[in-house]
Parts: C-alpha cells; sequence; structure tokens
C-alpha cells in the first residue's frame, strides 16, 4: 500500500504542475483518473483488510466518482461551469484519494507495527 499511495502522490503532483499549461494539466488528469480508478479497483479485492473507518472512505470515493460520472450526462458541460466541471471537481475527487491512500498506507503501518510488536 506504501508502494500505492507513493504512486498516487507523485501522479497527483505532477498533474498539479502541468496545470501551469492548462492543456498538459488536462491529459495528465486524464492519466491521474485512470491510475486512481485501478488502483481502486485493487482497494475493492483487499476490501476484507480494511477497517470500517477505511471501508467507509472507500465508499464514499466511489459514490464521488459515480455522482461525477453521472454529471456527464447533465448540461453542466454546456455552462458557465464547464471549467470547475473539468478541472476543479476532478481534481477535488483526485486530492480525496489521496487522502484516502494516505490513510490506508497508515493503517497499514499500524497494523505492521501491532503485529511486530506480538511477536
Amino acid at each position: 500500500m506504501k508502494t500505492m499511495h507513493n504512486i498516487n502522490k507523485w501522479s497527483f503532483i505532477i498533474t498539479l504542475l502541468l496545470y501551469v499549461t492548462f492543456y498538459f494539466g488536462l491529459l495528465a488528469q486524464i492519466l491521474l483518473g485512470g491510475t486512481q480508478i485501478t488502483m481502486s479497483v485493487v482497494l475493492l479485492i483487499k476490501w476484507k483488510s480494511f477497517s470500517i473507518k477505511l471501508k467507509k472512505h472507500i465508499v464514499a470515493y466511489f459514490f464521488l466518482v459515480a455522482l461525477y460520472g453521472l454529471l456527464f450526462f447533465t448540461d453542466i458541460k454546456n455552462t458557465s461551469f464547464m471549467i470547475i466541471y473539468m478541472t476543479v471537481i476532478p481534481m477535488s475527487i483526485a486530492a480525496y484519494f489521496l487522502y484516502l491512500t494516505y490513510e490506508i498506507k497508515k493503517y497499514q503501518q499500524a497494523m505492521n507495527l501491532e503485529s511486530s510488536l506480538d511477536n
């Protein structure tokens, strides 16, 4: 999970840095989204190993992604909110997923420390 968090963190940082050129930021955001969706599938596979708190965060993340996906079918993309729809909302969801992977990494480290103390 530490590797997953580091990949996620650097993907997020690179995307933010590429937003200096806006166009490359949008392209990087597509890659970031794909990376995070792939990681979220891994989280679903490891679902049983997480605490209830982490499971709630994972469900909240999937809810946000689904809600954002449903917004695609509305007229919001044809309004003055298009920039927010294309940049702010997805990067906010990405930031939440970054927080989620950090919390998972922290949880895994605590569990490893606890199991090493038991031995």
